[in-house]
């Protein structure tokens, strides 16, 4: 503290007379301190507490209730009451600060009926002020319809009674209650009006109103409840479906989600369920946008966020009826922004550049001040890329629709070659807007080069090669269309997705990557379109040499399913059964060794394992045998020799086998006869078991699995039966016989 230079008392001086216990000389200073500007009643205070602890009670009595005085008259009653709590701290048995204390209490809460009551209770002669006080606030936070919170419950309570003459309260915790007395009143925590989980309880028509009124209001209230202050979106669905229901629901979160975001005291994480968190300090939203576009890694990434922002302006526009909502100052950093990275990425990445001239003349064209586009850039950039086709890859597809757009408008004689081949490798989602696109443009010409390419080529463009096969067999301007051109009949069309459906079951059998999956069930569901409705009417208006081809595709498709092809074969065969009849007998074909893809594999592993294992092997300890010397007597030489000419023998016989080997087809073994590539069920005739068996090549044979060698006798003893026929063999008095139960395929 400092001598005050008006000449007046000094802090430090009424403090040494409080020291010194000269109060006569202090009372007379401290009328003068108090009509003093230069103290406040905040410093003044502890001065009269000094005199208290002096043992001059009375004294700092009359010193703190002339400085309540003067503060209630100049001040008002509400600082007047902070000094006197302020008071009782310093002076906790002060005997006319008990007095004072009742007054203003029920000066401060005229609307608390028979507070004067519950004052005497807790205030009693000579209690401990400081410890009163406490007390008294504690109740005065307790009246009926107050909100509390007690650790022992695990939900809000609410005050339904308090009997102000022996201060017992009643709280009900939802549908039970507890009563408080004096000694355990201290266990409740008072709770603001405000409180939301209270409010969820017992006041749920006060929330629906603030829920109407005013949604950014609500989640403030719902996140300042929370311990952690935050608030997830499916806490916030459900507190506002109960509320408003599932539809009020839906239409609330409309309004409310754009207000949320931009309210600069509420953080709104990203996503569709976004969490949402009460901030310390305000943050605007744009220039959360800002530096969260400065920040951004690649700039990619900042392209797309200034898509996002205009795709939001351009919604929340529309909802207020053309009314700009945009932020002419972020627009202008954004629109910059997109200049720089058409700048920087001319040279090493030209789409990205062309993206960049695309968002910067959007945010030119509304009208803020942003460097003016220069009209020829776009031309300039483009005859950088030799393929536009390759946008597809390097764009987003919300920024490729864009940079179209921005093509056409800026590069009149050349938009309709540049999205041609964006076409060609397009996902379906854009394969309709981009031909729409092409036909109102009047740009024929390149749309039929397109698509010509694509039936010549359907592996290089699987996604608008489905697209066409589904769309030319629509009634819509696009169908319309393709069904009127020449070039692409129906049944060339249907081909090239045959094409396209092999190409693509050959590479995922090969590789078994999920891309060529995925590229396979999509191609599945553009070709099994209507039930397969236009590949069956292709069957019914095929010629015979076109059904015999038709035959060929489907038993020899990589791309089809077994389901598929099963159905298709047996439709073919409803319609062209003339092309099943020449059934050759293929059991009796010696100059063919039928085959599972399995027995085939391992026949040629086993080749290849007596070439580059084995054989190399025996080489190895003919030459260690032969540096023995004296091989007259060489017993290991003479060995490995012979062991050498074994495995050549039996590597010739391999080559020889796999030269007439021929995998079973499909459609052999959807016989209605026992064939090769069948699965048996049969009857024994002897123990009247059921047995079944499979007949496959001498190199797919498991006798413990029941699959024979279809050249085995007992196997040609099956060869040709039908259901019902039976089948013997063996000699006289050694013979079995089975009945034929029924025949399936037993290949996938």
């Amino acid at each position: 503290m400092t001598e005050i230079e008006s000449g007046g008392p000094s802090l430090i001086k009424l403090g040494k007379l409080a020291n010194a216990k000269d109060f006569d000389k202090l009372d007379g200073l401290w009328v003068e301190a108090l009509e003093m500007q230069d103290y406040t009643w905040r410093e003044l205070i502890p001065i009269a507490g000094q005199v208290g602890r002096q043992n001059a009670q009375d004294r700092a009595d009359t010193l703190i209730e002339a400085l309540i005085s003067t503060v209630e008259e100049k001040n008002g009653l509400e600082e007047a009451f902070e000094v006197c709590l302020e008071a009782a701290l310093q002076l906790p048995k002060g005997k006319n600060l008990r007095g004072t204390l009742i007054r203003l209490y029920n000066l401060s809460n005229p609307d608390f009926e028979d507070l004067d009551v519950l004052l005497e209770l807790l205030m009693p002669e000579g209690s401990v002020l400081s410890e009163s006080v406490t007390l008294v606030n504690l109740y005065l936070q307790l009246k009926p319809g107050d909100f509390v919170m007690d650790l022992a419950w695990l939900v809000a309570g609410i005050v339904e009674t308090l009997d102000v003459t022996n201060g017992e309260v009643t709280v009900r915790f939802d549908d039970r209650r507890e009563d408080y007395t004096l000694e355990t009143i201290t266990k409740l925590l008072p709770r603001p009006e405000d409180f939301f989980p209270a409010l969820v309880l017992y006041n749920p028509d006060r929330l629906r109103a603030e829920a109407d009124e005013d949604g950014v209001a609500f989640v403030k209230m719902a996140l300042r409840s929370q311990r952690e202050g935050r608030l997830t979106y499916r806490e916030l669905k459900g507190h506002v479906v109960n509320l408003l229901g599932e539809k009020g629901w839906k239409k609330w979160w409309t309004q409310a989600k754009r207000e949320l975001k931009r309210d600069p005291m509420i953080g709104m994480s990203k996503g569709s369920q976004p969490t949402f968190r009460m901030l310390r300090q305000a943050d605007k939203y744009e220039d959360r946008l800002k530096r969260e576009f400065d920040f951004c890694k690649t700039s990619l990434e900042k392209l797309g966020k200034i898509i996002a922002y205009l795709d939001e302006i351009s919604r929340e526009e529309k909802r207020a009826g053309s009314e700009n909502c945009a932020d002419d100052e972020l627009l202008v950093h954004f629109g910059n922004g997109a200049a720089k990275v058409a700048m920087q990425s001319l040279k090493d990445d030209p789409s990205l550049a062309l993206a960049g001239l695309t968002l910067h003349a959007e945010v030119a064209a509304r009208g803020v001040a942003v460097a003016k586009p220069n009209p020829k850039a776009a031309s300039a950039v483009l005859a950088r890329i030799p393929d536009a086709g390759v946008l597809v890859s390097n764009l987003s597809e919300a920024l490729l629709q864009r940079v179209m757009q921005y093509v056409r408008k800026s590069v009149p004689d050349r938009w309709g070659e540049v999205w041609a081949l964006v076409l060609r490798r397009a996902g379906k989602r854009l394969c309709d807007t981009i031909t729409r696109g092409l036909l109102e443009g009047g740009q024929t010409d390149e749309l039929e080069k397109a698509l010509i390419q694509v039936v010549d080529k359907p592996s290089a463009s699987p996604d608008l090669m489905g697209w066409l096969w589904r769309t030319i067999h629509t009634n819509g301007t696009a169908g319309k269309y393709l069904a009127s051109l020449e070039s692409l009949p129906i049944r060339k069309v249907g081909d090239a997705m045959f094409s396209l459906l092999d190409s693509i079951g050959k590479l995922y059998a090969l590789s078994s990557e999920e891309k060529y999956l995925v590229d396979l069930e999509s191609a599945r569901v553009a070709f099994a379109m209507q039930s397969m409705g236009p590949v069956l009417k292709l069957i019914d208006e095929a010629s015979k040499s076109e059904a015999l081809a038709l035959k060929t595709t489907l038993t020899d498709n990589h791309g089809l399913s077994p389901a598929m092809r099963t159905q298709l074969l047996g439709y073919l065969r409803s319609r062209h059964s003339g092309i099943f009849l020449d059934v050759t007998r293929e059991w009796e074909d010696s100059t063919i060794i039928y085959t599972t893809e399995a027995g085939l594999r391992k026949t040629e592993d086993a080749l290849n394992f007596i070439v580059t294992d084995e054989i190399p092997a025996v080489a190895k300890q003919i030459g260690e045998a032969a540096s023995f010397g004296d091989l007259s007597e060489n017993a290991e030489f003479t060995a490995a020799l012979e062991k050498r000419d074994q495995l050549a023998s039996r590597a010739t016989g391999l080559e020889n086998e796999l030269k007439l080997a021929q995998v079973i087809k499909f459609d052999m073994a959807q016989s209605d006869f026992v064939n090769v590539g069948t699965r048996v069920s049969t009857k024994n005739m002897e123990s009247g078991d059921e047995e079944t068996y499979t007949f496959f090549g001498p190199w797919d044979t498991n006798l413990d699995e029941k699959i024979l060698n279809y050249q085995a006798p007992l196997s040609m003893a099956f060869m040709g039966a039908r259901v019902g026929d039976i089948v013997k063999f063996g000699e006289e008095g050694d013979s079995r016989s089975w009945e034929v139960l029924a025949i399936e395929s037993a290949i996938d």
